[in-house]
């Protein structure tokens, strides 16, 4: 085999041509239509392979025969076929040009997942390629390089099965969104599912609920004291989520003695009354007030979801009948939307009007303006805002004199609203679905202790 002239056109014993452990694609399909092509038209395209003794990074148990580069498919098919020699050119590939070969060849042809890719990207690394030299040789940019690179981080099996799901690379760069490699591979196992949406902002919400909640503890220590209990104090008001946008200092926070609790969904502000009897919470008090800030950190997080659906939806003409179908029950029973949120939805600037009344018109032919160019596109953000919307609209009553979240059978809005999304091609989460339905767990009551 040493002495065979390079680069030449030979028909091959199949017997002596071994595929390359290292092609980046692992799963060659179905073979059968190409098989019974092969037996009726023979090889229309040459294969190539290079000889055995020059073989890849890793040693192979013999040097005698070939390696398949291009034509992995073919060889197998081949052998499916019943043919005993192949039509081969025979060329000469150091170990990093064959794996550069066979990565650009199955891309070229949309061959590789996301997964295999990655493998790929990484053994050109690995052959000593930089990120910018694997970008210009595949045409890919170096970010997406880099992050199918860093997809290799994550829990193999898991990452091939959420491929398999039919997860997107967008999927996995919205998943680098979560800095925790346990909690990443979690919500990896919900890729390709309805739920994948909401467990990751519902991680990314975790993550980031320590450093919103350590901020806001640092503001309420300017005129605050923490302390354990409420006992003698008189509620202000609770800080659900810790967001700081919902953050407002009180008008006597330099006279009045102030005091704050923390548990792990929200900050409950006290002021001193001296003349009030203390009160101590019973367990069904402290139980409840748990359970209120989960039910109502949940219902927030799921009107966030459904926000984030319209704001990036972009199939509002394909949808053209629904949203007209919704736009008039919306418009006709619901109050007018509100501009600034509509605004917001259109990725439209506000206009900088000091006067509330001019601003809103400005507003308004701003998205006259855009009407004209994307008329399905507002009509819906218009339609969504006109169901006035917000953090805290769900399908529960918390009820503190009763120690009870009570589920509503009355919130038809929401209802319509859900329906609207679904036929948009919103998938609720098994949690939303349970807010919806009634069955979440967060609806049980609890009597309060006697």
């Amino acid at each position: 085999m040493i002495g065979i002239e390079l680069s030449r056109l030979a028909y091959i014993d199949i017997a002596e041509i071994h595929p390359h452990i290292d092609n980046p694609r692992k799963d060659l399909g179905d073979l059968n239509e190409l098989a019974e092509s092969i037996k009726a038209q023979g090889i229309m395209q040459n294969l190539t392979v290079v000889p055995r003794i020059m073989g890849s990074k890793t040693d192979y148990p013999s040097q005698d025969g070939y390696t398949v580069i291009i034509g992995h498919r073919r060889l197998a098919a081949a052998k499916l076929a019943g043919l005993t020699d192949v039509p081969c050119v025979i060329s000469n590939m150091s170990p990093k040009e064959q794996i550069s070969t066979m990565l650009l060849e199955n891309m070229q042809r949309n061959d590789l997942t996301i997964y295999e890719q990655a493998q790929g990207f990484q053994m050109m690394l690995d052959f000593g390629d930089s990120i910018d030299d694997i970008a210009e040789a595949t045409g890919f940019s170096k970010s997406t390089v880099r992050h199918r690179v860093r997809l290799l981080e994550l829990d193999q099996e898991k990452f091939k099965k959420a491929t398999e799901r039919g997860g997107t690379l967008q999927d996995y760069i919205d998943l680098e969104k979560i800095k925790n490699a346990k909690t990443k591979n979690k919500v990896l196992e919900s890729i390709g599912t309805s739920d994948f949406k909401w467990k990751l902002k519902q991680a990314i919400e975790d993550e980031a609920r320590p450093e919103r909640k350590a901020a806001l503890i640092k503001e309420l220590e300017e005129f605050a004291k923490r302390v354990k209990e409420s006992k003698g104090l008189s509620y202000e008001r609770a800080f659900y989520g810790f967001d700081k946008n919902d953050w407002k200092k009180p008008k006597d926070a330099d006279k009045a003695e102030y005091f704050f609790t923390v548990d792990d969904y929200s900050i409950t502000l006290y002021k001193k009354e001296p003349k009030q009897s203390p009160k101590k919470l019973t367990a069904a008090e402290k139980s409840f007030k748990e359970r209120e800030s989960k039910y109502k950190e949940l219902t927030r997080q799921a009107y966030e979801s459904r926000y984030e659906f319209i704001y990036e939806f972009n199939a509002a003409k394909q949808y053209i009948k629904t949203i007209q179908a919704f736009a008039l029950k919306g418009l006709l029973c619901y109050r007018a939307a509100d501009v600034d949120k509509v605004l917001d939805l259109l990725k439209i600037e506000k206009p900088a009007y000091e006067t509330n009344g001019y601003r809103k018109k400005a507003g308004r032919d701003l998205i006259n303006d855009k009407f004209l160019t994307s008329p399905e596109q507002v009509l819906l953000a218009a339609i969504y805002c006109s169901y006035d919307d917000k953090r805290s609209n769900g399908y529960g009553s918390c009820r503190d004199w009763e120690k009870k979240i009570i589920r509503d059978d009355h919130n038809e809005s929401l209802d319509e609203l859900y329906d609207m999304l679904i036929e948009l091609g919103y998938e609720l989460s098994d949690e939303e679905q349970s807010l919806r339905d009634g069955t979440h767990e967060l609806f049980a009551n609890i009597q309060a202790n006697k």
